[in-house]
């Protein structure tokens, strides 16, 4: 490895991106990934829940292998391949001159596949999986920029930047830390009189433009229900929000690598503060801490989900790979081992793990076996209607040959054939242990039944994998509610 540790990074990376293969067409879909898949079905040019770049991507999976999962998860371990190139390259140039370059390159590319952002990420497949591959490139063209000082690649950075947002709004963050850098910096007022960078920042929102678009023409929903939360404000749980939000990355970079980042970022910092930093080193700096800055302060009102921070990690690496000296080694085997026990676990769950607990089994367990378990219990020239979009999903998948109705606010928000449909079989989530009676509700989903209590079950499904159930579901044979056709918010999903 010595002599050619390059070429060794190449095997490893070549060997995680095959195990990751195998792994992905071994686990059923997560109903997320189900969803962002009918997503693919239905192209548009943006949805109510995220931009459509993870719905091209899963259109392409299954382009080339089919509508399997593996079909949807292909880019995915593709993208942690080839997106670990471009943060290599981007050390290389971030370190300029120095001939350990290669060497905290090398870490730098280890450090990013130990975590679970990226050893998960890399099979299941969420808006995080593009808008993580797009932030590499970024970054690398970034790099390339301070170091050639040539202002072509601004084009680089602009298209990246928009495909970043294509993927997920969080991306902002990121350009609004190169934009502060540009600012704060000699050299990136310099670029400022440049036709190149903004010739990128144009390049940039157009490609993002059809998110605009689509938002213009459904109450920009999309932006309305991702930004909303910004100005939530409830200091009273701020203690657990943040809690959580250090337990999550803890979790998500694995115990170790965190430290690795924690020491890299204290470093950094101080050299910033002492103003011993170069510009590439500061816009490190500020590709950090400005997102840390607003999800501290989002998570005072609300909670942030841990899988937000992942857009760090590209950063955190190459500064981590600059930064810090010891504990590396221990950290990338610490990673990798932990990786590789979710992996065994996803598929073979060796450790018997209590049904409530186990977020594997609750994500991932039973799904085919459910579908058909279902399909059995509802009679054929009956639809089936769900209410929860990950259930109807999934439903969707493993029974291409069933007609799944959705019903709900959500769904107006859809290019999808609408159904006028009054009556099928509603199935839900079992909340207790026995079967229960289906109130018309809140939602005002069904009419009223005869019965005062509500209507009566017709029975229960159980998805179970290995002998554990995952989950219980009731089935009822409801009547809908004719606000819901009026409404355009019950939609048939697509086969």
């Amino acid at each position: 490895m010595k002599k050619h540790p390059s070429l060794w990074l190449l095997v490893i990376l070549i060997i995680l991106t095959i195990v990751r293969f195998i792994v992905a067409s071994s686990l059923y879909l997560s109903p997320d990934e189900a969803y962002y898949w009918v997503w693919s079905r239905a192209l548009d040019y943006s949805y109510y829940d995220h931009p459509p770049m993870i719905a091209l991507w899963i259109k392409t999976g299954c382009l080339l292998w089919g509508n399997t999962e593996l079909g949807v998860r292909f880019l995915g371990s593709v993208a942690a391949f080839v997106g670990s190139f471009f943060v290599y390259f981007a050390v290389k140039d971030f370190n300029r001159y120095h001939s350990d370059s290669r060497q905290k390159a090398i870490i730098a590319v280890l450090l990013l596949n130990a975590t679970l952002t990226v050893g998960v990420g890399g099979i299941i497949v969420t808006p995080d999986t593009p808008l993580l591959f797009f932030i590499c490139i970024m970054l690398w063209a970034c790099g390339r920029l301070l170091y050639t000082k040539s202002v072509q690649y601004w084009w680089v950075i602009g298209a990246s930047a928009g495909l970043a947002l294509l993927s997920k709004y969080t991306a902002l963050l990121m350009i609004a830390a190169l934009g502060l850098w540009c600012l704060f910096t000699k050299e990136g007022r310099g670029y400022l009189k440049t036709k190149e960078l903004w010739g990128g920042a144009i390049l940039a929102g157009f490609i993002f433009s059809p998110v605009i678009i689509w938002n213009s023409q459904h109450q920009w929903i999309s932006f309305f229900k991702q930004g909303g939360r910004a100005g939530d404000w409830n200091p009273n749980r701020a203690l657990q929000f943040l809690s959580e939000l250090l337990g999550g990355q803890i979790g998500l970079s694995t115990p170790v690598i965190f430290i690795c980042f924690c020491i890299g970022l204290f470093y950094l910092t101080r050299a910033v503060w002492q103003r011993k930093c170069d510009s590439g080193s500061y816009l490190l700096w500020l590709m950090v801490v400005l997102p840390v800055f607003v999800f501290i302060q989002h998570a005072i009102g609300d909670r942030v989900q841990a899988n937000w921070v992942g857009l760090l990690y590209p950063v955190l690496v190459v500064i981590t790979g600059l930064y810090v000296t010891r504990w590396l080694k221990t950290a990338i085997v610490v990673g990798f081992s932990i990786v590789s026990l979710v992996y065994i676990q996803a598929i073979f769950a060796i450790v018997p793990l209590p049904a409530k607990k186990d977020m594997l089994l609750k994500q991932l367990g039973g799904w085919q076996s459910f579908a058909q378990s279902v399909n059995a219990a509802v009679p054929v020239d009956c639809v089936i209607i769900s209410d929860n979009y990950g259930l109807a999903s999934e439903l969707r998948f493993y029974l291409p040959d069933r007609q799944i109705m959705v019903i709900g606010n959500r769904w107006q928000y859809f290019s999808l054939p609408s159904s006028n449909l009054t009556e099928g079989y509603f199935i839900r989530r079992q909340h207790a242990k026995e079967l229960s009676f289906l109130t018309v509700g809140k939602n005002d989903y069904f009419v009223s039944p005869l019965n005062p209590l509500g209507y009566a079950p017709r029975g229960s499904v159980a998805r179970i994998q290995k002998g554990s159930i995952a989950q219980a579901y009731e089935l009822y044979l409801v009547n809908l509610s004719p606000d819901l056709i009026i409404k355009r918010e019950s939609k048939f999903l697509p086969y």
